[in-house]
């Protein structure tokens, strides 16, 4: 009889070791706290030889680095080589070695489900692949957590005292002091810079003429090096440094502890008197801040470019002119650069968009067809009509708080294109509207199960305020040939037929027209030739325009608004294709 040779050799279970510190301190040692964590965990691993564990020989060492946070390199390389795959199970000396926020742990058990990694605690006993495992660790957790905040309220403390003290341990000092044995020393240099800025805030009628004059000499922010080995601060001087050096009681001698100050220890560089001076300063020109108003911008968080941008609440102007935009550039590094700017003036946009939903609930053709949009035939068109006009006069003589809950529930969005303006409608509430007659309408989602149903209500607008450096996008072409002398005439009695109509405009165009010997209907046409693009005019005018182009094709041609149709039904987009 022969008998089967089992294998009894366990499976290779690869075993990882993490290791983390909070404080930079002792790390310069020969032997820190990161190697005794180290040699405890390999010690353990060795004595699970026998199930098949084996120590990996890369380090996962963070020094240095909170466990209030996910953000550390060691940690990250950690879990890359997890998602490779080269990782059965994570060794560690206690539970808050890999963290002390329950939150983050719940995000890391879940995010590491799915590769089966096993965690494992050298000095706490607890076996996550059970479930009574898994309530242990997490009850760890909790303490973990506790631990934490127990001990930043501690250090909190700490430092609320210090400052009552008048000892500086906000981090790094202002311009005009530096820290040696965590105490604050005058910098006579820079405190000469302070004084100058404390002395001079008066000579200019605002904080950016002075920061232009500190810019011209020179002058840059108090610079130093992060424990990290970066270089921070030595910029030129801007206005929020001005600001924040002008309001520092630390100049004057004292230690702010939120709206507390304090007697401190240091010597102060500026006299009281000069301090009191530029405060009253600040305060005479400081703009009065408005309280936050959703009604006062009545489009805020509804309105949007035609790129797909929000636009955001911008103020500007100066003195009592001051004027609020919408504005495409929010204050955010993520912004995308290749997309020209939009701003549009709030006012103007909020009256348009008023006008146009008055007009909209007095137009029955534009409700009706609301109505056949969600497939309601049964209201005759004398009782719908009645509905609107009532709803016109209520949205008309409506206040801001209740145009703005109207227009949160009636509006998708609203987006504005460089020649018109888009109401985008929710069919299922303007139809509600009409038909209850309940004004003003509550806010409401979006429509269940499915996308709502729109009406594009659009208006001929050009809201889109023009920058400093705007030009208009007229190609210098090579001239070709000499110019059309048809053409040219004709252009030229174009801007002469409507420089007489703007002259006479209470004069019919029937009696106009006859000035220029031509009908109401051709004399129309003519006037319509000014709105050619700048650059086709400038082509016609210099001979590059298409050689098919006539005159008689000019002017009677279904010409549209928009300059690249213009140019397609033209043939300039074949002619300028020639030339290049």
């Amino acid at each position: 009889m022969f008998e089967l040779a089992v294998s009894t050799t366990p499976p290779q279970i690869r075993c990882a070791i993490y290791t983390r510190k909070s404080s930079e301190v002792g790390l310069e040692r020969e032997v820190n706290s990161l190697d005794t964590q180290r040699e405890m965990c390999a010690a353990y691993v060795k004595c699970n030889e026998h199930k098949g564990w084996r120590e990996l020989p890369t380090h996962y060492d963070d020094g240095g680095y909170s466990g209030g946070t996910l953000e550390r390199p060691a940690l990250h390389r950690l879990f890359a080589d997890v998602e490779a795959g080269e990782i059965d199970a994570i060794v560690f000396y206690k539970i808050d070695r890999l963290t002390r926020s329950l939150a983050d742990f719940v995000r890391l058990m879940e995010s590491l489900k799915r590769f089966s990694i096993s965690f494992v605690s050298v000095t706490q006993s607890f076996d996550t692949s059970e479930s009574m495992g898994r309530m242990v660790l997490n009850v760890l957790i909790t303490f973990a957590q506790f631990e934490r905040e127990m001990l930043s309220d501690r250090i909190k403390d700490k430092l609320a005292m210090m400052r009552r003290k008048g000892l500086f341990v906000n981090g790094q000092p202002p311009i005009g002091y530096d820290k040696i044995d965590g105490r604050l020393v005058v910098n006579e240099t820079e405190a000469e810079i302070v004084r100058g800025i404390f002395r001079r805030v008066a000579d200019y009628p605002t904080v950016f003429q002075l920061m232009k004059q500190l810019q011209e000499e020179g002058v840059r922010t108090k610079a130093f090096v992060s424990k990290h080995g970066r270089q921070i601060g030595g910029t030129p001087m801007h206005a929020g440094s001005i600001y924040r050096l002008l309001r520092n009681p630390l100049y004057i001698g004292f230690i702010q502890d939120g709206d507390e100050w304090h007697q401190g220890q240091h010597t102060p560089i500026v006299e009281r008197e000069l301090w009191d001076r530029a405060q009253a300063l600040r305060a005479v020109r400081a703009q009065p801040r408005v309280a936050w108003d959703v009604s006062r911008n009545l489009l805020h968080g509804l309105i949007w470019d035609e790129s797909g941008r929000p636009l955001c609440t911008t103020t500007g102007g100066s003195g009592k002119r001051r004027y609020r935009y919408y504005d495409s550039e929010a204050k955010s590094p993520g912004r995308q650069k290749h997309l020209s700017k939009v701003r549009v003036r709030a006012d103007r946009v909020e009256d348009l968009t008023f006008t146009s939903i008055c007009s909209f609930f007095e137009d029955l053709s534009k409700i009706r067809k609301v109505f056949l949009i969600l497939g309601r035939f049964e209201i005759e068109a004398q009782q719908l009509r009645a509905q609107a006009n009532a709803v016109a006069k209520r949205v008309a003589h409506s206040n801001a708080g209740e145009l703005r809950r109207l227009y949160e529930a009636l509006f998708v969005r609203v987006e504005v294109a460089k020649t018109e303006l888009r109401l985008m409608l929710r069919c299922r509430e303007v139809a509600r509207l009409l038909t209850t007659g309940q004004f003003p309408i509550d806010r409401v989602g979006a429509d269940e199960g499915s996308a709502p149903r729109t009406y594009l209500l659009s208006v001929n607008a050009n809201l889109i305020c023009a920058h400093r450096d705007f030009t208009l996008p007229i190609e210098i072409a090579p001239r070709r040939g000499t110019p059309d002398k048809k053409l040219v005439d004709l252009l030229s009695r174009a801007f002469a037929a409507r420089a007489l109509v703007m002259a006479n405009r209470g004069k019919p165009i029937s009696e106009l027209a006859k000035a220029f010997k031509l009908g109401p209907s051709k004399f129309a046409r003519l006037i319509r030739l000014t709105y050619l693009a700048p650059d086709l005019q400038a082509a016609i005018i210099d001979g590059n325009h298409p050689v098919e182009l006539t005159a008689h094709k000019l002017i009677y041609s279904t010409l549209p608004l928009d300059w690249r149709q213009q140019r397609l039904l033209l043939g300039f987009d074949k002619g300028l294709e020639n030339l290049l």
